[in-house]
């Protein structure tokens, strides 16, 4: 098994343009870093035969055998679906949204408190909406726009004065998705 990787890998490190390969080194996709090119050293390992069909197209084979009882069948593509669900985060049918990571400082604080945000794997070069619990604050800067890999930082906002004490929700999103955080008002 392990040689038929190496075979398919070494296929794949022929077919994949070298020019593209030394310009990329690495590339960012939603300021989430894939290294090229794919090795058998690749973290996590790649255990199934991959096929270099063009200089910017992976097939990756995942053999499984005819049954007769479609109960097999099934149960073998559920394990497929949870094998690449746990190890790399994707769901078939459903589209890959990237881990954003995230700093809100404080957590806490009282009416009037300058809350600081600052996050990264957000969409690149793309305006964000920041709400505090139901109401876009003012922010500074006033638009907030992520940088060419997706991050941002030092972005500022007051808790305004109307917000009794209580946990709010601190919403920052583009336009595929984004993160929700509790924040706790205290008198």
């Amino acid at each position: 098994m392990r040689n038929e990787i190496q075979l398919a890998m070494q296929d794949i490190n022929d077919l994949i343009n070298n020019r593209l390969r030394n310009k990329l080194g690495e590339y960012n996709i939603y300021g989430s870093r894939i290294d090229l090119p794919l090795t058998f050293e690749t973290s996590p390992p790649i255990p199934i035969e991959l096929k270099g069909i063009a200089s910017d197209l992976v097939v990756a084979k995942i053999r499984l055998q005819n049954s007769e009882k479609p109960l097999l069948w099934d149960s073998a593509v559920k394990i497929l679906d949870n094998y690449l669900e746990r190890i790399y985060g994707f769901t078939r049918n459903i589209p890959f949204e990237p881990v954003r990571l995230h700093t809100i400082t404080p957590r806490t604080g009282i009416i009037g408190s300058t809350v600081t945000l600052s996050g990264t794997d957000f969409e690149p070069s793309a305006k964000l909406d920041i709400v505090f619990n139901t109401t876009n604050p003012t922010t500074t800067p006033a638009e907030v726009i992520t940088s060419d890999i997706g991050a941002f930082t030092g972005v500022t906002f007051t808790i305004p004065a109307n917000q009794p004490d209580g946990s709010y929700v601190i919403k920052v999103s583009d336009k595929f998705g984004g993160i929700k955080v509790n924040y706790q008002v205290t008198s």
